[in-house]
């Protein structure tokens, strides 16, 4: 699996998505170079183009 997202949610109860990419050397997970925590908006082109909103995402995936 070449990366993989790690959502929770943080300090102030908001989303937060950890994007993860695996380092083609060593095969093991590093925080992706760029944004490795995502906040209110997740944007990224692994493993494939996306952009999503995270605060429009329902209530009950924050409590």
């Amino acid at each position: 699996m070449p990366c993989y997202w790690r959502v929770e949610l943080d300090r102030d109860n908001r989303l937060a998505v950890h994007e993860y990419w695996q380092h083609a050397e060593t095969r093991t997970y590093i925080p992706a170079p760029m944004h490795p925590v995502h906040h209110d908006k997740l944007s990224t082109e692994l493993p494939f183009p996306v952009e999503i909103d995270l605060t429009t995402l329902p209530r009950f995936l924050t409590r």
